[in-house]
């Protein structure tokens, strides 16, 4: 628990009667002027002498209070004994509490140091009673910061001041926020403290909290918030709690000032504003140019995540990068702020060999140090890239193959020589039956030569000589088929998109183009050990493209995920035809 030092033991061992002696302090800085407490507690043991710590330079305005309780629990005895003391924070700074020691019958025990941090009173804190209380009851909006960077964290609290009992509080109205993006806190402490504010103490709580990331620069109004608290007789008891009288209680409005972030901002910023760390990983370090490389991104940031966008590489000649894919996105929160985190792919492939060092790159604005900050990887990534089999070979283009002229047949040729060597009108009927003949000669044989000759979109290739594209034909037709969506132009892209698919399918499978159907695909697919879920997806994306090619069914706001879906897919298909 944070702002607690114990010298030993834990839920177990106190559970067998372990002694145990720890300090607890506040969990957060304390402003200037405050008042707060620190208690140590001394369990399972009966102290034979207690020294306090050193308080270095903060007031002990009280104390100490010492208290003692026993009991059984689960049939096990129990004891606790503490001293607490009120302090008073002065000028701001940081203060380290000393160790108090207390002695027992049996041994010697130390707390470890607390330390303490004051500040100025933050803007936003005002502690004047808000419309609709009064000095001994009273809500409070507050901040944490007086200026905020547009896509910095903030954060709102309704913070409840009483010197009387209160028995329960239901939150009637909120603020609109408008000019943030807000989520609600779940996680924060609801622990009652006690400030002192004008010199009388007063029992504080958190009723709700809220994280702020504002959009837009400029002064921002928070409006007041709404409660209704059941406050309880003087006379306390069971009968108190039963006849708690309603108080309807607002907090005061707010303001906060938002900058603009400086210009000019780098040009490869990447939108996070706050604290971030990051985390770079390669899947290889030796591979050829037929191969592939996987840079593993890990991100995570208490910034805005709508703002965020995922960082561009600078790669060096010789070496193709494609767009991300997200494997992993989650927003979450901590004890403190909320945070968003990211796991990205970067596929890079090789087109020349060579020993290749990247350096990634994560800019963001530090709002603690109010600079653009660029956050290298903890150590270059290097890769030694080899020639690869296909190395140096032409490849020619998926879309249209080249066909060399169908050779001239032998009936071709005697025909050519007799009409030659016999053009005399007298022989046009002996040479028209001739003629017949050979026609019907010639189109036999090229029937016969078509069952030898497997087809193709622009002639008759031997299935020996087809062309089979590499993967880096294959990924580039992909990437020019993702460019296409900028065009606007659903039926271009999905028609593209849907060649490139069936490009990539036919080189898996080494079959004829002509022989492939969703149904070829997913039977000889299926029996190379393609996963279902793949052959799934596939389908899908064949079956939205031919949607909107054959049907005029544009979808044209799921482009890029039809088009990442056929990435992802095709990226499995190459995995395990290899």
């Amino acid at each position: 628990m944070p702002g607690r030092r114990a010298l030993s033991g834990g839920p177990f061992l106190l559970a067998q009667n372990q002694i145990i002696f720890e300090a607890e302090g506040p969990t957060k800085e304390i402003p200037e002027g405050n008042r707060f407490e620190v208690a140590f507690t001394l369990k399972n043991a009966t102290a034979q002498r207690f020294v306090p710590p050193d308080f270095k330079g903060l007031r002990v305005t009280s104390g100490p209070t010492e208290l003692r309780s026993a009991g059984f629990v689960n049939g096990k005895s129990y004891s606790h004994q503490s001293w607490t003391y009120e302090l008073e924070a002065g000028t701001p700074g940081t203060y380290t509490i000393g160790s108090a020691m207390v002695q027992t019958t049996s041994q010697t025990l130390r707390t470890q140091p607390l330390v303490i941090r004051v500040v100025k009173p933050r803007p936003g804190k005002t502690r004047a009673p808000a419309p609709g209380s009064n000095d001994r009851l009273f809500l409070s909006g507050e901040l944490n910061r007086e200026t905020a960077w547009v896509g910095q964290q903030v954060h709102y609290q309704v913070k409840l001041y009483t010197q009387v009992g209160v028995s329960n509080y239901d939150i009637l109205d909120l603020p609109q926020f408008e000019g943030f993006f807000a989520q609600e806190r779940r996680r924060f402490d609801t622990r009652v403290q006690y400030q002192t504010i004008r010199g009388k103490k007063y029992a504080v709580r958190i009723l709700y909290e809220m994280a702020l990331f504002p959009q837009e620069a400029g002064v921002l109004a928070i409006g007041p918030a709404r409660v209704r608290v059941g406050v309880e007789p003087s006379a306390g008891g069971v009968r108190a709690l039963m006849n708690a009288v309603p108080v309807m209680l607002q907090t005061q409005p707010l303001t906060i000032r938002i900058n603009p972030l400086p210009e000019p901002a780098p040009a490869n910023f990447s939108g996070g504003v706050g604290i971030y760390s990051w985390k770079v990983t390669s899947d290889k370090s030796t591979l050829t140019t037929d191969d592939a490389l996987t840079l593993t991104v890990s991100i995570e940031g208490n910034g805005d995540a709508r703002r965020f966008a995922n960082p561009r590489f600078v790669l060096p000649d010789g070496l193709e990068g494609f767009e991300p894919k997200a494997r992993e996105q989650e927003e979450y929160e901590t004890g403190d702020q909320f945070v968003h985190a990211r796991i990205l792919e970067y596929v890079i492939l090789p087109k020349q060999p060579g020993e290749y060092t990247l350096l990634p790159e994560l800019v963001v604005f530090n709002a603690d140090s109010n600079a653009y900050q660029t956050l290298q990887a903890e150590q270059p990534v290097t890769i030694l890239v080899t020639p690869g089999p296909t190395f140096g070979q032409e490849s020619a283009p998926i879309e249209t193959v080249a066909t060399p002229p169908a050779p001239r047949s032998f009936w071709e040729d005697i025909w050519k020589q007799t009409l030659q060597q016999f053009s005399a009108p007298a022989l046009g009927f002996t040479f028209g039956g001739l003629f017949i003949l050979a026609a019907v000669l010639f189109f036999w044989h090229q029937k016969k030569q078509r069952t030898v000759v497997e087809p193709t979109d622009n002639g008759p290739i031997p299935a020996a000589e087809r062309p089979k594209p590499s993967l880096r034909n294959l990924r580039n037709r992909l990437q020019e088929v993702q460019r296409l969506i900028q065009q606007d132009n659903p039926k271009v892209f999905y028609h593209e998109l849907l060649k490139a698919v069936q490009a990539s399918i036919t080189a898996g499978l080494d079959t004829d183009p002509a022989l492939l159907t969703k149904e070829f695909m997913q039977e000889h697919c299926a029996a190379r050990g393609v996963p279902q879920p793949t052959l799934d997806t596939l389908a899908q994306v064949w079956q939205t493209c031919e949607k909107s090619v054959f049907a005029g069914q544009a979808a044209d706001r799921e482009m890029l995920q039809t088009w990442q879906k056929a990435d992802t897919a095709l990226q499995q298909l190459d995995a395990t035809f290899k």
